[in-house]
């Protein structure tokens, strides 16, 4: 005979699961209702630039939950420790071919760096590294005397190709690390690793971020939003880890929605 108890509470545990894949897109949809309405910008990613960085109802509200101690920012900051945490275990990557990338706190795009110029010194040697409006980058160093050891022009941003010249490898190891650090100064975008940085740490349940709460809040907004875009696009692989990643980043969309509701 068949067992009915058994066969019932199969079909009952099945049913408590929690799609959060689903819920996140309704949670997306509605935020993107709300959005598109805010915002005279019609392209998503121009919207969602502006909204990570620019006062906003949704930022003002939740930016000083990230610095209080009220029960409700406790919570948020434990949501922002679970979708690291979620990310950190299980890779899940944004877009395709050359500009695929894993979504993570650890390394993510925060704005565009506008055309900039950079110059420093290191154990007497000078260097300096500009990005001009043309996108071309300029890259010159001297050595102690004033003399120039180094000297290249790039059409455009490109770290592998700088490192490839002769004149880079003739360079010591710790004036390559250094001109390494000028050159990403100049990076048309800038990524982060939130857990880095000179800022107070801004503890988030089992994980710090010391990058400042802007910086914690717009790297947060775009690791939601490259997850939209892959859940979106049809590139996320379905698992049970992927979708648990997405409860966190779930629940994230509902307090940006609660915000303006």
């Amino acid at each position: 005979m068949p067992n009915t108890f058994t066969d019932n509470r199969d079909r009952w545990i099945a049913l408590s699961e929690i799609d959060y894949l689903g819920h996140f897109v309704k949670a997306w949809l509605a935020f993107n209702a709300w959005y598109r309405n805010a915002y005279s910008e019609t392209r998503d990613r121009q919207i969602i630039n502006e909204f990570k960085w620019q006062p906003n109802p949704i930022r003002n509200k939740l930016c000083p939950l990230l610095i209080n101690g009220s029960e409700d920012a406790l919570q948020f900051r434990a949501e922002i420790g679970l979708l690291h945490h979620r990310l950190e275990n299980y890779e899940i990557h944004s877009g395709k071919g050359d500009e695929k990338q894993r979504i993570t706190l650890s390394n993510i795009y925060l704005k565009d760096n506008p055309p900039t110029a950079m110059n420093g010194s290191h154990w007497g040697y000078s260097f300096t590294v500009e990005r001009k409006p043309n996108r071309q980058i300029l890259v010159e160093s001297k050595d102690r005397k004033g003399n120039i050891i180094l000297t290249y022009t790039q059409p455009f941003f490109n770290p592998t190709d700088l490192e490839s010249q002769p004149q880079f490898k003739f360079l010591s190891l710790n004036l390559k690390n250094y001109l390494r650090h000028l050159y990403q100064q100049v990076a048309p975008q800038l990524f982060g690793n939130l857990s880095n940085g000179g800022e107070v740490a801004i503890e988030c349940a089992a994980y710090k971020f010391c990058c400042g709460r802007d910086s914690l809040f717009a790297g947060t907004v775009e690791a939601l939003y490259l997850m939209r875009c892959t859940l979106f696009h049809g590139e996320l692989v379905p698992s049970k880890e992927a979708v648990a990643s997405y409860e966190p980043a779930y629940r994230l969309i509902r307090r940006f929605i609660q915000c303006v509701s």
